[in-house]
């Protein structure tokens, strides 16, 4: 503590008395030239006789002091210029003070004013190493978010690179080549890399280096244990080490290999960095980007594929069976990328071009958690949005103890969107948030989207600053009140401060215990406030706990972007709906009129002659409706369906994808539409090659299974690709020719006919527990063919076997366990059946399916 004040103290006497120094070189001076000497030039032009006598009569006192002061003016305004450029320049560039190593090469007086400059920026920003109880590292027992205070990390220019080892150097430099220097054969000692691509140098890897071995990484810590490391800690966790910190190594060690790629060589060396835990080298980094407007966490973008199946439930609940619609919830291409990015993510993909059929595929994903900044060890934070990715880990920030965090600079309003849905999309364990903003600063954050956006209902727009002031003071004391000290969900301020700070400081000093939040756009003193580049990087901070940040890159969002993923936060919001109090039969009641003309996900296959597709007696059978399951039967025929085998599980999770997108295709479809599906907007750099991969692995899959009785099952015929309808069999194949007879029915019996089979032949979701954004559509469509044939056929059985029909809604119920008309026509018809004590079951069930998607 001590330490830290005269440091603190320290920085304060410097900026001062350069301040004094730089205000009397440009102040001062003038002011003692004008006082002292006054105008030094004469008041006339003078003739040419005056000129002679001046040249040629002995020089006088007052003669020489004009001058001088003459060519003190003009030092004077070249050396003012100076400043004035240095000033501008250090702006521009975002305060980035390294520029202070590039003045060396320019004149005196712009290297004296780049000093001076740089040095009052310097003390204003409080640009120094923090104390060690900031730099301190902890874990907030019984949560999974590491809690962590990094220090500020200067980073050398790329070109001073290197790899150390005591005795040996080796040195890349852009635009040369490597230089190598002679080194013993046994090395005492090596230097901690810094972080290359977010990955962090550890033990393992230094002894994998050193010694050969990754396993003799304990031989490197025995040797060090309890040696003093940077800022004040102890080596006693071997999974924490520095860059710059300097390890000893057991005498069979040898100096490691120069930089292979000099185009790419390791980062400089630098005590001052500061090294967290390191991670495996392949985890990816935590971030994904799309365009030039959007970078976001992956914690975003899970929260957003959440969102997404929210809405489309409730949007799918509220289908009415028999309408004929078929279109499904609309997606804005931010969301389905970002849904495409959670589910990379949690899957990883399989397809690996560059490893063989029967190899492993894919490799660990783990994705760490989030480092909070500025949360206090063993509390969890009442709020801790992802703010940006350092060092390939995604940081986050504590928005209680920060007390309020303000954005400056040109990457102000991206940040700030990106931050507010960050915020409105926080996990439950941190409670449901609500956000106050004022009506001019939500339309300078969206733009001209502004006014036709749907806000989601955690979103209470207010006139101005001074209301929603008015709105957390209120909401405070009923909170202090109650007492709800640290439990309170969050309610968080986005807006600009006003001119007059001093009420809003005190509504988030006061309001912080009890959850009320800050997110400033502008500077904000009594908090933290981060300067925000073109760039997406936060350069310079103010003082103190806010310094951890320098050197993030925060993530952003567009204003069309923001728009749109404010706009599904609507649609995922409870949607409040009048009581109803019907007592007749609702969807057993007239047949809506068709929205649309119905169809099914794919090519359908009319009926054939015999009006079945025998499935059992195939050699290989898929079945798509409910999950997938591929069975092998080693003697195809009608008789023989006990002899199946189950070989799903030799068929990896892209292949199996695959096959679930050729059986929706009876007919065969193309390789452009199978890669299109597949890898969505991310196709990969040989799509021919990446499909044949995939094929080629169904085959040895096939094979392996089957003792080579089975090898190809997909033909490929001018150009069109299908499973060869000679050796599988699908059941989608079966439902489709089911819905096309039921569409081609002429009387009343064979429709109910038609409809029995698509009944018996669906047998749940399409390739249930499949999560692929390429399937729901067509999941959803044959879904509501289903769905569509259970009320046509009640309806035709109501009026003289309600028990039937009775059973029908409940098969209905399980292939739409949200939609509220089934169960209130359920409880009807068990109430005029008599199974009255079978209603508060409905009733209850209903209540639980409800709160599945937040409904009543």
């Amino acid at each position: 503590m001590l330490v830290g004040t005269l440091r603190c103290v320290g920085w304060v006497l410097r900026g001062l008395f350069v301040s004094v120094v730089l205000l009397a070189l440009v102040a001062g001076l003038p002011w003692a030239l004008w006082h002292y000497i006054g105008w030094p030039l004469p008041n006339h032009v003078p003739a040419w006789v005056e000129v002679q006598v001046v040249l040629l009569s002995p020089m006088s006192t007052v003669f020489l002091l004009d001058v001088l002061a003459c060519l003190c003016w003009i030092l004077w305004t070249v050396f003012t210029v100076e400043v004035l450029r240095c000033t501008v320049d250090f702006v521009r560039s975002g305060f980035d003070l390294a520029r202070l190593r590039d003045v060396s090469a320019a004149g005196p007086l712009h290297r004296l004013a780049g000093v001076l400059v740089g040095a009052v920026l310097l003390s204003l920003l409080g640009n120094r190493t923090p104390s060690a109880p900031a730099a301190r590292l902890a874990t907030a027992p019984g949560t999974s978010v590491q809690i962590v205070a990094a220090a500020p990390a200067w980073q050398l220019p790329a070109a001073e690179r290197g790899v150390t080892v005591r005795g040996a150097v080796f040195v890349t430099q852009e635009g040369g080549g490597a230089t190598t220097a002679s080194a013993p054969s046994h090395p005492e000692s090596v230097v901690v890399l810094a972080p290359q691509n977010g990955v962090h140098d550890s033990l393992s890897r230094i002894a994998q280096r050193t010694l050969g071995d990754a396993a003799r990484w304990p031989e490197i810590f025995d040797l060090n244990r309890g040696k003093p490391q940077p800022y004040g800690h102890v080596f006693t966790n071997p999974n924490l080490i520095y860059p710059g910190e300097e390890l000893a190594l057991p005498a069979d060690a040898m100096p490691p290999a120069a930089p292979k790629h000099p185009s790419s060589p390791a980062p400089a060396i630098h005590p001052a960095e500061t090294a967290v835990k390191p991670r495996p080298s392949t985890a990816p980094e935590p971030s994904f980007s799309w365009g030039a407007e959007l970078f976001v966490g992956l914690g975003l973008a899970a929260a957003v594929s959440a969102a997404l199946l929210i809405a489309r439930r409730r949007y799918r609940a509220r289908y009415q069976p028999g309408s004929g619609d078929r279109d499904d919830l609309p997606v804005a291409p931010v969301v389905y990328q970002l849904r495409l990015a959670h589910l990379r993510a949690e899957q990883g993909d399989e397809i690996d071009l560059e490893k063989g059929p029967g190899e492993d595929e894919g490799e660990s994903r783990h994705v760490p958690p989030p480092l909070v900044l500025g949360a206090i060890p063993g509390q969890p934070p009442a709020l801790a949005p992802g703010l940006g990715i350092r060092d390939g880990r995604e940081v986050a920030i504590d928005l209680a103890a920060a007390r309020g965090i303000g954005l400056v600079g040109p990457g102000t309003a991206a940040a700030a969107r990106a931050l507010l849905v960050a915020v409105l999309t926080a996990s439950e364990d941190q409670g449901a948030v609500r956000v106050v903003v004022p009506a001019d600063d939500l339309a300078a954050l969206l733009g001209r989207d502004a006014a036709h956006t749907h806000l989601p209902a955690a979103v209470r727009v207010v006139a101005d600053v001074a209301a929603a002031l008015d709105m957390l003071e209120a909401e405070t004391l009923v909170r202090a009140a109650a007492g709800r000290q640290h439990s309170a969900e969050p309610l968080v301020l986005v807006a600009r401060p006003p001119r007059q700070h001093e009420r809003l400081q005190a509504v988030l000093d006061n309001g912080a215990p009890f959850g009320v939040l800050g997110l400033l756009l502008g500077q904000w003193q009594p908090g933290i406030t981060c300067f925000v580049r073109e760039d997406d990087t936060i350069s310079a901070t103010s003082p103190g706990a806010g310094e951890a940040l320098r050197g993030t890159r925060v993530f952003r969002l567009g204003d069309d972007d923001t728009a749109e993923l404010l706009d599904l936060l609507h649609q995922a919001d409870p949607d409040p709906t009048a009581d109803h109090d019907e007592t007749e039969l609702e969807i057993l009641g007239p047949t809506p009129a068709p929205t649309s003309r119905p169809h099914t996900a794919a090519v359908e296959r009319p009926p054939t002659e015999g009006g079945e597709t025998e499935v059992a007696c195939m050699l290989i059978t898929i079945t798509v409706l409910g999950g997938l399951r591929v069975h092998w039967n080693p003697e195809p025929s009608a008789a023989s369906g006990s002899q199946e085998r189950e070989i799903t599980g030799v068929f990896q999770p892209r292949t199996r994808e695959l096959l679930v997108l050729l059986a929706l295709h009876p007919d065969g479809t193309t390789r452009d539409t199978l890669v299109s599906a597949l890898w969505g907007d991310n196709p990969p750099a040989r799509p021919t090659n990446a499909l044949h991969t995939a094929l080629s692995r169904i085959r040895h899959a096939l094979a392996a299974a089957t003792g080579g009785a089975v090898t190809e099952i997909v033909s490929a015929d001018n150009g069109r690709y299908r499973l060869d309808p000679g050796q599988v069999g699908v059941d989608y194949w079966r439902f489709a020719e089911a819905v096309a007879a039921r569409r081609a029915a002429t009387t009343e019996n064979a429709r109910i006919e038609a409809y029995r089979r698509i009944i018996d032949r669906y047998g749940g979701a399409l390739a249930e527990g499949m999560a692929c954004e390429w399937i729901e559509p067509a999941r959803e469509a044959i879904r509501r063919d289903a769905i569509d044939a259970v009320a046509a056929l009640a309806r035709a059985l109501v009026d003289h076997d309600p028990q039937q029909t009775l059973d029908l809604l409940e098969a209905a119920r399980a292939f739409d366990p949200h939609n509220e008309l089934l169960y209130r026509d359920i409880m009807r018809l068990q109430e005029q059946l008599g199974q009255l004590d079978a209603i508060p079951r409905t009733l209850t069930l209903l209540t639980k399916r409800m709160a599945e998607i937040d409904e009543t």
